[in-house]
């Protein structure tokens, strides 16, 4: 009988929908009543339909630019990729000088993965039109995921002046507001009708739920506590039998009971099961949804707060915890993302079990990089944010001021990448949220995106990239599991050779299964995993600041290593 695998990925998902209050300088109103209506089912989420009336419009007038962008971004929110890209296609060769359509055009390339011809597309948009709002979206999307995040604050704010009360702007400036102005824009948003599906909806009715809970507290910051501002610390190997190692976990205290968790690259904060938390001590905050790999859907959990968490010789306070309500995550205590330690340059000596964490790289303009624990995961926009917007910065700190001299600090803007001089060979990876995803190409394709993942055992391909590159075929021996329960439907891709960064590496019969989930969540497409069996041989070094990660592959080490 074949050997049945298992494969573990836990990318767990707490999606922070931006809002704002602030009202828009009214425009007159298109007198196409059909439109306004198709615009309006767009604005409500209920994009079949509004895609049905675009197209009854076009029928009629076949030229009509926004009907035809209205179509082509409700295709993109079905999910219907390849009918979205065929139509800006043919749109555009009809209309090539339309800015709405060139952007239109870029969002599709943008979920393409086709950044350099989204960002060409983009740019080419605003030539024409300096007020085309999606063309501003979609370079502050891109901007984001290439580390440069003062473009991308850039391009927001010129969105932002062309239309505050947009509700795609409103989710993206969230950010800059304070808790209180947060709170009110999301009950505001929430009231009426939004482009929103049910999950992320929920997702938001949470993440109100703790901005309420959290409002007349102070941030939790997860701040250093202890005088030592590096560390080296063993990894601990994960075992599915004892002669199978699937991942490698770090001794965590939470408060004071030592817990066992899992080093994953492709998950966000700390994760660990309802038993864990209690045994830990740990101050229940308010309700949450998690999401991840299986079709069981969301799952239930709740945020909580740690006094204390120490990792090695790193000991920070006051820090924020996801716990699932399940008893336990993984086979361990729960998962550590990598993201946990983005203020820090980032060592997996994966050869040597070590976890190495340093100081960044100053920028020109620091006297010293700053230190701090993101164990709330995806809460910051850029890794410059603070983790409550810079909003609060000034809501918290100003006051009467005939009782206080104190200035409110100007609100702190993002940067950009930065590349020390010792890092000029590092690869540039695309930042989606805690995403890593670096180009690799499959056989002889063009470049892909792939996630780092040291959660998952294996290597994966999706689904839609295999069938692109290589044979496909269904494969029942082959059981794939994650937050979210198990995935109904396996396969294996045919001899898929895997080139990134300076590597390659020849799968025989890769595990392929459907990652259509994590590409909408992600914004782009994710065409595949490089996962721990690939992983495990490497030293890999990361700079979550500016999107950069190292490789490095020494046979003897690794050989000594098995």
């Amino acid at each position: 009988m074949a050997p049945r695998f298992v494969v573990l990925l836990a990318i767990s998902l707490w999606l922070c929908l931006p809002l704002s209050g602030l009202e828009e300088k009214p425009k007159p109103a298109p007198d196409n009543p059909e439109l306004i209506a198709a615009d309006q089912l767009y604005k409500a989420g209920k994009f079949a339909e509004a895609a049905e009336k675009y197209q009854a419009l076009l029928k009629i007038d076949a030229k009509l630019v926004a009907a035809e962008a209205g179509l082509i971004e409700s295709l993109l929110r079905e999910q219907k990729i390849d009918e979205a890209s065929a139509e800006a296609v043919k749109a555009l060769a009809a209309q090539p000088n339309s800015a709405a359509l060139l952007a239109a055009m870029g969002d599709v390339q943008l979920r393409l993965a086709e950044m350099p011809e989204a960002e060409k597309s983009y740019r080419k948009a605003l030539q024409i039109d300096s007020r085309e709002l999606r063309a501003y979206l979609g370079l502050a999307r891109l901007y984001q995921a290439y580390s440069l995040y003062r473009h991308s604050y850039d391009s927001l704010k010129a969105a932002y002046q062309v239309a505050p009360n947009d509700p795609e702007v409103q989710r993206w400036w969230f950010n800059r507001l304070s808790r209180r102005e947060r709170i009110a824009a999301i009950e505001a948003y929430l009231a009426g009708p939004h482009p929103d599906d049910p999950e992320e909806t929920e997702y938001l009715r949470h993440y109100l739920e703790f901005l309420k809970a959290t409002v007349d507290k102070p941030v939790h910051a997860c701040r250093l506590v202890s005088k030592v501002e590096q560390t080296d610390t063993k990894l601990q190997p994960m075992l599915r039998d004892p002669r199978h190692i699937v991942g490698y976990g770090l001794a965590v205290k939470l408060n004071n009971r030592n817990s066992h968790l899992l080093l994953d690259t492709g998950a966000s904060g700390i994760l660990v099961g309802r038993k864990g938390a209690e045994k830990a001590g740990l101050t229940r905050i308010s309700d949450i949804r998690l999401a991840g790999i299986g079709d069981k859907g969301l799952q239930g959990g709740y945020v909580a707060v740690a006094d204390h968490i120490r990792v090695g010789e790193l000991e920070f306070a006051d820090c924020v915890v996801t716990v699932s309500d399940r008893a336990s995550v993984t086979d361990e205590d729960g998962l550590i993302g990598a993201d946990v330690f983005s203020s820090y340059l980032i060592d997996i000596d994966l050869p040597a079990e070590k976890l190495r964490l340093s100081p960044l790289p100053k920028r020109p303009d620091e006297t010293v990089a700053p230190t701090a624990l993101n164990s709330e995961g995806e809460s910051r926009s850029s890794p410059d944010d603070t983790a409550e917007g810079a909003g609060d910065q000034k809501a918290e700190s100003s006051g009467d001021a005939s009782k206080t001299a104190k200035v409110a600090p100007a609100p702190r803007l993002p940067k950009d990448r930065y590349v020390a001089p010792e890092m000029k060979g590092w690869t540039p990876v695309f930042h989606f949220g805690h995403q890593l995803l670096i180009q690799t190409v499959v056989n002889d394709s063009k470049p892909m995106l792939f996630l780092i993942d040291t959660g998952s055992s294996l290597n994966l391909l999706s689904t839609r990239a295999g069938r692109q590159v290589t044979k496909v075929s269904s494969d029942p021996n082959v059981h794939v599991k994650g937050l979210s329960g198990t995935v109904a439907d396996v396969y294996r891709a045919d001899k898929a050779t895997l080139r990134f960064s300076h590597f390659a590496q020849k799968n025989q019969d890769i595990v392929s299964f459907d990652l259509s989930k994590i590409s909408k969540h992600t914004g782009t497409e994710v065409s595949g995993v490089l996962g721990f069996e690939l992983l495990r041989m490497l030293q890999v070094k990361i700079d979550y600041r500016d999107g950069l990660v190292d490789f490095a592959y020494d046979p003897s080490r690794w050989q000594s290593a098995r």
